[in-house]
């Protein structure tokens, strides 16, 4: 017989599955990073090249780890290479990481906080969204969860904190590199620790970092640690700064924290500054240390945790964008949990029942013209028409803004479409976005346009010779790829 708090959670997790899972394939945004992906895995799978690397970032020079990518294999294979299956994998993430939030809250906090926290977690329209996205920053929210479960173990003085943390920042590379910028917190918790850990506690730990880092440490040894140096350097300089004042890049950094911390329950809420979440957030963390709430030392990660963010990018000269910031939202997470458990059970009631209402009604309308589905349906229209016509190869041109010509490539691939460029000689199909961009479109595919080529220009002899020569597909160089 099921208790009545597991009936809750159960319930609870149903609804966070239904955030993530809900019109999965409707919903699925296709673009460069999962078309990036998908020839990632081709790579590996088809081309049978064993990557140490993932995709290059927005740092020149620094790429991810290759994790993400192995970790899509088992799904592609189960649909025959179409990317549909990779959706399978940030819905198990998902799920994990509602189980984590449960787990480890119940373990640091109580049950009653753990519920709080968990249902938080399942209904937050910025966490949901960002868990269906199939990137390697989706697991960073499950990270988090962890680290910040692992420095616990360590302030309570439990070794089995250590191999935790190694494992995490083994992982850090595959995930997300400004997540290294916790890392001090180590030092702290083994500082504040009542526990005085011995180097034997240390050895299984570090043996296990290193075993995990090999890919890294392959490739950095293999290159002249060219990643490193040029990590230490970006530190410096970056193509991407702007010479700015400190005080206008932390007027940033803290703009862009702000509309995070909002975001997370309260994402267009109108005449509510972000700002002022903020400053609510911080100060209930003052006031649940104050009223014992929250232990001294969960206040001081806390803190620190968001201020190691706040300062690093305020003096770092890259341009910041929201989802370096992500790594913040489980802090956030912990003070709101931590103050509703502490009010008024009615009040509690109330007030998670408005705020899932509210999360519910901002997921329920979205509607996706320019995605999986509208592309597959516009390549799949294509080649059958190629093939109508008899068509051995074709050639593709965009009439569209710099940027979204990208996408397509891997679904040309995965129907066995020989492209070519437009100057090739070879029937040129147009594909349109937005519609408006076109005097007309011979077919619509959502919000995107197809114009059909002019057939009576091209004879066969012609189109045959134009298709001698290498698939272009196959060929050109790819934004974020290195083979």
């Amino acid at each position: 017989m099921w208790s009545k708090h597991r009936l809750v959670f159960v319930l609870i997790l149903l609804l966070g599955l239904f955030m993530r899972g809900y019109q999965a394939i409707p919903r699925f945004l296709y673009g460069h990073d999962h078309d990036l992906a998908s020839w990632i895995v081709k790579d590996i799978v088809i081309d049978r090249h064993l990557r140490l690397i993932g995709q290059q970032t927005s740092t020149l020079g620094i790429f991810v780890g290759p994790f993400h990518y192995y970790a899509l294999i088992p799904f592609y294979w189960l649909t025959h290479m179409d990317p549909i299956g990779s959706l399978a994998y940030p819905f198990l993430i998902g799920l994990l990481a509602i189980i984590s939030v449960y787990y480890t809250f119940t373990k640091l906090f109580n049950r009653q906080v753990a519920l709080i926290g968990s249902l938080l977690y399942s209904v937050s329209y910025l966490i949901s969204q960002n868990e269906r996205d199939i990137v390697p920053t989706t697991s960073v929210s499950l990270w988090t969860i962890w680290f910040f479960y692992g420095v616990n173990l360590v302030l309570q003085g439990n070794p089995k904190g250590l191999l935790l943390l190694a494992v995490l920042i083994a992982l850090i590379w595959h995930v997300h590199l400004a997540l290294v910028l916790l890392l001090p917190l180590i030092p702290l918790a083994l500082w504040m620790s009542k526990h005085k850990f011995t180097l034997r506690d240390f050895v299984f730990p570090v043996l296990v970092l290193l075993f995990l880092s090999l890919p890294l440490l392959v490739f950095e040894t293999r290159h002249n640690f060219s990643q490193t140096r040029t990590l230490v350097s970006s530190l410096i300089s970056s193509s991407q700064g702007s010479p700015v004042s400190k005080l206008h890049k932390f007027d940033r950094v803290f703009f862009l924290t702000s509309n995070n911390a909002k975001d997370l329950f309260l994402k267009n809420v109108p005449y509510l500054p972000s700002s002022l979440v903020t400053v609510f957030l911080v100060l209930t963390s003052v006031y649940l240390l104050k009223s014992k709430r929250i232990s001294p030392q969960i206040f001081i990660l806390v803190s620190l945790w968001n201020s190691l963010y706040l300062v690093f990018f305020t003096f770092h000269p890259i341009l910041v964008s929201e989802y370096y910031l992500n790594g913040m939202n489980v802090m956030w997470l912990v003070i709101l949990t931590s103050f509703i458990s502490g009010l008024n059970l009615r009040l509690a009631f109330l007030l998670l029942i408005a705020v899932s209402l509210y999360n519910i009604k901002l997921f329920l309308p979205y509607r996706q013209s320019t995605g999986y589905v509208q592309r597959k349906a516009l390549v799949e229209y294509i080649r059958l028409d190629s093939v109508k016509h008899n068509y051995p190869c074709i050639a593709i041109s965009y009439m569209t803004n710099p940027g979204y010509e990208l996408g397509y490539r891997y679904l040309f691939w995965l129907v066995r479409l020989h492209v070519n460029h437009p100057n090739s000689l070879s029937p040129v199909y147009t594909i349109v976005f937005p519609l408006s961009l076109a005097g007309r479109v011979d077919a619509v595919f959502g919000g995107l346009g197809l114009v059909l080529p002019k057939y009576q220009i091209y004879s066969p002899q012609g189109v045959k010779l134009s298709c001698s020569g290498e698939d272009s597909n196959l060929t050109d160089s790819m934004f974020g790829f290195t083979k």
